[in-house]
């Protein structure tokens, strides 16, 4: 089945708006959009920029806005997408410099994840207390809520209507990720990470 991409593209050096680009392409059995756009890129135009790495879901490099949501383009089945929408729109994600074409500037959304201190704080302990098991978690003890599944792709930063309006809201991940540190026990620092949250 012969398909017709259309890719939302920018060069800030030559473009001064985004244009979409329209390429055709046959599909076989099977095909993720990313494995679609390395060909595009491959046999068609080699100045199409995109990002990934594992291509196994778990980096989240690839992840862009796919007919309108976003989603990791390495996990995205061609042929779905067609089923359900009657085409394969792809665009950089929202909310996010653009660097070129789909790749964009990831840069505010790691200093926000970096902001929120994403470590333990641990006040130092005695050698005996540490050997005694004081740090040790319990089982069922507490719940991390599957917070800690989260590749950091920035999908739902890209998504977040809040941060559509207030660059300088923190966003889901970062919260999240604050979040996972506050729900542990061993954490020393509770009401210092509570401020950082607070304050932005």
């Amino acid at each position: 089945m012969r398909l017709t991409f259309a890719i939302t593209r920018l060069n800030p050096e030559t473009d001064t708006h985004h244009h979409e680009e329209e390429y055709r392409l046959e599909v076989g059995r099977g095909m993720t959009v990313l494995d679609a756009l390395i060909r595009i890129k491959n046999e068609q135009d080699g100045t199409l920029s995109l990002r990934y790495s594992c291509r196994s879901a778990i980096c989240g490099s690839c992840t862009m806005e796919i007919n309108g949501t976003e989603k990791l383009a390495c996990r995205t089945s061609v042929r779905k997408e067609w089923e359900r929408h009657g085409q394969i729109a792809v665009a950089p994600l929202r909310n996010f410099p653009v660097i070129k074409d789909l790749v964009v500037d990831m840069s505010s959304f790691w200093g926000k994840i970096r902001g929120v201190t994403p470590w333990l704080s641990t006040v130092p302990r005695a050698e005996a207390e540490q050997a005694a098991g004081q740090l040790a978690l319990l089982p069922g003890s507490y719940q991390f809520h599957n917070v800690d599944a989260c590749i950091m792709c920035g999908a739902c930063v890209a998504a977040c209507t809040t941060h559509e309006v207030s660059k300088g809201f923190l966003g889901p991940a970062a919260l999240a990720k604050a979040d996972r540190f506050l729900a542990d026990p061993r954490e020393s620092a509770a009401s210092k990470r509570m401020r950082l949250t607070e304050l932005d």
